[in-house]
């Protein structure tokens, strides 16, 4: 701002008439114009409810406007230089104010313009837009500079909850994966410079879903918040704590010395995560599989670093959960090897390559046929692929919804062809994919294609495993009662691995009961111990009381079959009968002969 041209206690006029000149008096009507000026840009920045102020960068003296002061909450103008107004500005904000003006001054920005926060007199800051203009001598050298301010405290709080919002997870407060991509890259970049060591933990909460699906959707928020919390109140000082979404959440180690802290690290997180967490009434019991990958020895750059952490995650979560597991590149080897399967596969379902296999049921009583299961194969034209190599990739890709729709049309028309050959056969069983019935539509689509071919809704068993049941209230279990009302069996699979009750078991609609193979494998050992023969009984014992038909799985012994008779196990079906045999070599086996059938059960394996 120029220095003023009034001297303390005299007139301007009585300048003009001391001077006597032409000169003066020319600086008289530009001063009247100044005035002039200068009030209608006090109105117009009124108007604008912006504030007014004019400097000078030579003597550094400061004028400000009363708005400029209404703005800050300040009855008077107290700032007499440039020193005064660096006071009130935020510490933070002060390098990039003197940098604007300075930029400005040596004549590289055209205009002077700067975003900064400011003390009020109520001790807060209040963001203004700062803009002016500086006037220069015939030199080039500002001698003055005016301008103005513009509160834009809630376009700033605004700007900053949206920045928020873009970084942060609304529901935990946590930083989301997009902060956790920045701050990792700068942080692998820091870790270069100095020759250091930083790790990532993917952690995954176990059987999320089921709090979900039994509890409801505020429960699991509700959960989902407590181990933020708790992580995060707990956490040690080199660890940041993101939400990767959903039940996932990402701990960035940095630094570390070496493995062993990140895998100690991991156990601090694990054991907090297995303690009950308590919310009102409610007690909520879980457990964390945890993925570490470690840089620079993992993966030199974050978007690798996480995903081998996410890969060191499924291996712990494979191992059955509540575990930690480190990436090795053999976790590499079979991530491609199921990405490859996953390829194949669905080439396989679109150039037919899948095959149903047929293993036979029957009386333990007489050995009379009773039914089958119909197992999906597949052979890629070079090999077999075990089943239990192929279902659980289509169980995580999502293909299994369409190969069990194949599934089943395929066993209804083999159904058909059967019983035009040989007349009413035994009922065929399918097997369900809890996935399958995310849909609503799966019952309606089995009847609807017995419907079609013509078929009595006896002709087909169901069966599920009880990770279909854990929501008895769900659409899953209403569809299955769609099917029991339609004359369809259903039967519960893998039975004794899972989650039923007694109590459980009499909600379900359910008729058969199968034994899984790993309590059969144990029934009678060479040593003459009793092995599983106790859980079996009281298996059986059980089902008879509901009124379910009991089927045991992975028979192959004679001694297995006489015990079994004995408990009054109803069905057998294992390799003592057959292994599973495609359509042509079951119907010669057990369909064109099956009163012969029972003379297989004294002679071992047969097929």
């Amino acid at each position: 701002m120029a220095g003023t041209l009034l001297v303390p206690g005299i007139p301007f006029i009585a300048l003009l008439l001391i001077a006597g000149s032409a000169a003066a008096w020319l600086a008289y009507v530009e001063w009247r114009e100044f005035r002039s000026i200068s009030r209608a840009y006090d109105m117009a920045m009124l108007a604008a409810h912006d504030g007014f102020w004019e400097w000078d960068p030579v003597t550094k003296a400061l004028h400000v406007g009363t708005r400029l002061l209404e703005i800050l909450g300040y009855d008077e103008d107290f700032l007499a230089d440039t020193d005064g107004w660096l006071k009130l500005v935020h510490p933070d904000d002060r390098a990039a104010y003197n940098s604007a003006v300075a930029e400005h001054l040596k004549g590289k920005t055209v205009f002077f313009y700067c975003e900064y926060r400011v003390l009020a007199k109520d001790g807060t800051y209040r963001w203004i837009a700062s803009r002016g203009l500086a006037v220069r001598d015939r030199h080039g050298k500002a001698y003055q500079m005016v301008g103005s301010v513009t509160d834009i405290t809630e376009r700033r709080t605004h700007q900053e909850e949206m920045e928020f919002l873009a970084q942060h997870d609304v529901l935990t407060g946590l930083p989301n994966r997009l902060l956790f991509s920045q701050q990792l890259h700068n942080a692998i970049v820091k870790a270069k410079e100095r020759s250091c060591k930083l790790a990532v933990l993917f952690i995954d909460l176990d059987r999320f879903k089921n709090i979900n699906d039994t509890l409801g959707h505020r429960a699991g928020d509700q959960l989902l918040q407590l181990v933020a919390l708790r992580l995060k109140q707990e956490m040690p000082a080199n660890c940041c704590l993101y939400r990767q979404g959903g039940d996932e959440f990402i701990v960035l180690i940095n630094p570390i010395s070496d493995a062993n802290v990140a895998v100690d690290t991991a156990l601090i997180f694990k054991e907090q995560i297995t303690a009950p967490f308590l919310c009102g009434e409610t007690d909520f019991f879980t457990s964390a599989s945890i993925g570490i990958s470690i840089f620079p020895e993992d993966a030199g750059d974050g978007e690798t670093l996480l995903r081998h952490a996410d890969t060191a995650m499924y291996e712990a979560k494979a191992a059955g959960g509540n575990a930690i597991r480190s990436h090795t590149p053999l976790m590499n080897q079979r991530v491609t090897f199921r990405m490859s399967l996953e390829t194949r596969l669905r080439r396989a379902l679109q150039e037919q390559q899948l095959e149903l296999y047929f293993q036979p049921q029957v009386d333990t009583q007489t050995g009379q046929l009773v039914g089958a299961e119909a197992l999906l194969r597949w052979h890629d034209g070079e090999s077999q692929i075990p089943p239990d190599h192929f279902i659980p990739v289509a169980e995580e890709c999502g293909l299994i919804v369409p190969i069990g729709d194949w599934v089943i049309e395929q066993a209804v028309t083999q159904i058909n062809t059967w019983r035009e050959q040989f007349g009413e056969i035994p009922p065929i069983a399918i097997n369900l994919s809890p996935r399958q019935f995310w849909r609503p539509s799966v019952s309606q689509f089995i009847l609807e294609k017995l419907q079609a071919a013509g078929l009595p809704s006896s002709a087909l068993e169901v069966e599920i495993t009880e990770s279909v049941l854990l929501d008895a209230e769900g659409g899953s279990i209403e569809q299955l009662r769609h099917l029991r009302a339609a004359g369809i069996t259903i039967a519960l699979d893998d039975f004794g691995t899972g989650y039923s009750s007694l109590s459980y078991l009499q909600r379900l609609p359910i008729g058969t009961l199968k034994i899984d193979r790993s309590f059969i494998n144990d029934l009678v050992l060479d040593d003459g111990s009793a092995g599983s023969d106790p859980l079996v009984r009281a298996i059986i014992a059980m089902a008879k009381s509901l009124s379910l038909r009991v089927v045991a799985e992975g028979v192959e012994t004679v001694p297995q079959h006489r015990r079994l008779k004995t408990l009054g196990c109803d069905v057998l079906q294992g390799y003592l009968i057959s292994r599973p045999l495609p359509a042509a070599e079951f119907a010669a086996k057990f369909l064109v002969h099956r009163s012969k059938v029972n003379t297989s059960l004294e002679y071992g394996p047969q097929g």
